[in-house]
């Protein structure tokens, strides 16, 4: 049952924390953002959005600090040590900050608060790599890696903590600057780490600007900006390829995706289902690397339904605040809506709906787990990515067909395979099905060391590991004839 006292308790708190650091406004104003509570929609926060001449300033500043920034890597290494030891002293609030502008529960927040201190600590002690082509007493070549300049990181609602550091740890690292421009969703984590920054960071380091599509095209347009990094939609990502085309400005993109999980005949799904569905759920559909459909061989179809509503029939939607709660509210009404339709027109494409729907509920976008059959390749929530909890389960008869009709759509993020047979069929599919990120028998966590991103339409480059230092970099040779100094 929801804890209204703790709630209420939370929510003054967090008020006055944000109030007290000039984080929010007491009344919207003529430049006010209201940032809604997404499972209590009376509550809510008001934040103060940037206009062009302050995305213009902020970039300016942050060109003028870069030059002094990239001169001093071990200052770099040690600012993000710190980061992460002053983002630890502050987990609580940050894990509940997350829980009321983004809806999640307190675990999943309290996963991506985690993972966020992790991403910053594994940075710090990256190596930057620099790479010998040719290394003769008096010829060498090497190839080293040299800061972009000013970085523009847009990111989104769902993990509005982690995606930011994914971006900010390396980009920092190297020697770049950053603004970042944060859902107008979920603007607060992002507000409060500035914040928290600047206790660690020189002035123009790293800083944040808030407001809707018309601030991103800004912050995107500036001609000092080097790299957009952005995670958001395909329209975004459109969005944002065209602008920087006009002035040649690199792009590093995360779109999303329409991950498969693909049951083999031969799986073992007592392990697999409860994965499977976890993956499909978990937050509520509202991730990346969420599974978008499940494909069943036709043989199995009828065990994997009943499985997986009877997983779906033993949720429970809540708030933070509801220790019975499983699984959290859609963090936006945009999306709400859109997942809502989704649902209801899936009868209209074949489909039944086997089991969850929208949760009535004056309080907050509720939406159960919501298991659907019957629909085939051109049903919009067979080829599309729904971001939200509804799941389509596909009967094939052919393995074959199946990687054809993957291959086919929009999207290459990421897949599962599930199969209790020999590695060596699994393995042969994943390198068949063009996405950028394969996983056989198990899910994707949370890695910095482990590359992020995918093909096709889901996007340009990767984010984590070696990679996603090469993300943030430029790439620049150095050869010389003569004697080099020892």
């Amino acid at each position: 049952m929801h804890d209204a006292t703790l709630a209420q308790e939370w929510y003054a708190r967090l008020t006055d924390v944000l109030a007290t650091r000039g984080l929010t406004l007491d009344a919207p104003g003529d430049a006010g953002l209201r940032v809604v509570v997404p499972w209590h929609r009376e509550w809510g926060f008001y934040v103060r959005e940037h206009s062009e001449s302050d995305v213009a300033r902020t970039v300016s500043s942050a060109a003028v600090a870069q030059p002094d920034w990239r001169a001093q890597e071990d200052r770099r290494r040690w600012a993000l040590a710190r980061l992460a030891e002053e983002l630890s002293s502050m987990a609580e609030a940050f894990i509940h900050l997350i829980s009321f502008e983004n809806g999640k529960l307190l675990p999943a927040a309290r996963m991506e608060v985690g993972a966020a201190v992790a991403a910053l600590r594994s940075f710090a002690n990256r190596t930057i790599p620099v790479e010998s082509i040719r290394s003769e007493p008096s010829d060498t070549v090497e190839v080293v890696r040299e800061p972009i300049g000013v970085i523009a990181a847009i990111t989104p609602a769902n993990m509005p903590l982690l995606m930011l550091i994914n971006k900010l740890a390396p980009a920092l690292l190297v020697g770049n600057v950053v603004v970042a421009k944060p859902s107008p969703y979920t603007p607060l984590t992002a507000l409060l780490f500035e914040d928290l920054a600047r206790r660690v960071l020189p002035e123009g380091v790293f800083s944040v600007v808030v407001g809707d599509a018309r601030t991103g095209a800004a912050l995107v347009a500036h001609e000092r900006v080097g790299l957009i990094a952005l995670t958001g939609s395909r329209a975004a990502g459109a969005e944002v390829m065209k602008q920087a085309a006009a002035r040649i400005a690199d792009v590093q993109l995360e779109l999303g995706g329409n991950d498969a999980a693909l049951i083999l005949p031969d799986a073992d799904l007592d392990s697999a289902i409860p994965l499977i569905f976890a993956s499909a759920f978990s937050s509520s559909g509202q991730a990346c690397v969420a599974t978008k459909r499940v494909y069943a061989p036709r043989s199995l179809l009828e065990r994997v339904e009943t499985e997986f509503v009877a997983l779906a029939e033993r949720c429970r939607v809540g708030s933070p605040f509801d220790p019975d709660a499983t699984h959290p509210a859609v963090t936006n009404g945009d999306q709400y809506r859109r997942v809502e339709r989704l649902i209801a027109d899936a009868p209209q494409e074949g489909g039944r709906v086997l089991a969850g729907g929208v949760h009535p509920s004056d309080e907050g976008w509720f939406i159960r787990p919501t298991v659907v059959s019957g629909l085939a390749a051109g049903a919009e929530l067979v080829d599309e990515e729904q971001f939200g909890p509804v799941v389509p389960i596909v009967p094939y008869d052919d393995i074959d067909a199946v990687v054809d009709a993957i291959n086919r759509g929009p999207y290459g993020l990421g897949s599962t395979i599930w199969s209790n047979g020999p590695q060596e069929h699994a393995r042969s599919l994943a390198r068949q099905i063009e996405v950028g990120m394969v996983w056989i028998n198990r899910t994707p966590v949370p890695d910095p060391s482990i590359p992020f991103g995918g093909t096709k339409q889901s996007g340009i480059g990767r984010e984590g590991g070696e990679h996603g230092i090469d993300a943030f970099c430029e790439i620049k040779v150095i050869g010389s004839r003569g004697e080099v100094d020892a």
